[in-house]
């Protein structure tokens, strides 16, 4: 199909998933692209990142891009968030979906959705975690007609992006809204990320789920080596690094235990994930203060590892 054609015929476009933090972002992208794109955790500002998944069917191409959760930023690093929020939902989208729980959200943050007063595209309000709320409540009634009065909403949709319970509906719309586009990407490419940032995400994933307090949020993960030898399980060696000299400690754990605990798990979640066994080694590094450090940043999330 060449380009005059495909303009005519195939719709394609970026759909921006928004919302605050711990919303079901990430677990919506997965539903809309049925498989793990993007790691999920039930603590708060898991995605760090805007993710893009590709979703091909015949005829359309619809790119839904997981972004970070709403924040008021305070590090140069969660304004490098905040500024990934703002490309993806208000300059490089076709359209917006924002996620919000069926309650309304304390009035302290309610100030993070004036920045879709202006949005230019259609803005898709989205209901999510239905599968939470009291059964018979108006709660989700009542938050959608809050939203509704602030901001200028195309349609609303009421779903559980876990349980799947109305995402069929919601994906329907949006690939009819999407414009007369040729495709952004080839039709069997499922993500605009290379192997070794999703190892990085799973190491990642993996802190969050068996550390508490600050140290999934102090600390980030570098792939330093991805080997893959015909015959052999790709060899990752990886550093986790913190953010304080005091974090290095509780990382690894007594006797090395908790760190190896880390290391069994992110091993297995990346070998699930690729396909095929996997060696995967970590080191611990103190890189002070790295949430602001500039040139950290850039090497760290700046490339698509």
């Amino acid at each position: 199909m060449d380009n005059a054609q495909a303009s005519e015929t195939f719709r394609a476009g970026f759909a921006a998933i928004t919302g605050l933090p711990n919303t079901g972002k990430s677990t919506l992208l997965n539903a809309f692209c049925g498989t793990r794109l993007s790691i999920i955790s039930p603590k708060p500002q898991t995605t760090r990142n805007n993710i893009l998944g590709i979703l091909n069917t015949p005829g359309c191409q619809a790119v839904f891009v997981d972004t970070p959760g709403l924040l008021n930023p305070r590090t140069l690093f969660e304004k490098s968030m905040s500024n990934a929020i703002k490309m993806a939902a208000a300059e490089e989208g076709d359209l917006v979906m924002l996620l919000v729980e069926p309650r309304l959200p304390p009035p302290e943050k309610m100030e993070f959705f004036e920045r879709f007063r202006n949005v230019r595209v259609p803005l898709y309000l989205v209901i999510n975690k239905l599968d939470l709320a009291a059964k018979g409540s108006s709660e989700a009634a009542k938050t959608a007609g809050v939203f509704s009065s602030l901001l200028t909403i195309k349609k609303t949709f009421f779903i559980s992006a876990l349980a799947g319970t109305g995402v069929r509906e919601l994906k329907k719309e949006l690939l009819a809204a999407l414009p007369l586009h040729p495709p952004y990407y080839p039709q069997d490419q499922l993500t605009d990320r290379w192997e070794r940032f999703y190892a990085a995400e799973i190491i990642r994933e993996q802190i969050f789920n068996l550390y508490s307090e600050e140290i999934p949020y102090a600390s980030a993960v570098e792939i330093e080596v991805f080997r893959e030898t015909p015959g052999l399980p790709d060899y990752i060696m990886a550093g986790v690094h913190v953010a304080k000299k005091s974090q290095k400690p509780i990382i690894i754990g007594k006797g090395g235990r908790q760190i190896r605990i880390l290391r069994e798990h992110a091993q297995a979640a990346i070998g699930k994930f690729l396909g095929r066994p996997v060696k995967l080694e970590l080191t611990v590094k103190v890189t002070g203060d790295w949430q602001n450090n500039a040139a950290f940043l850039r090497e760290i999330y700046d490339k698509k590892q």
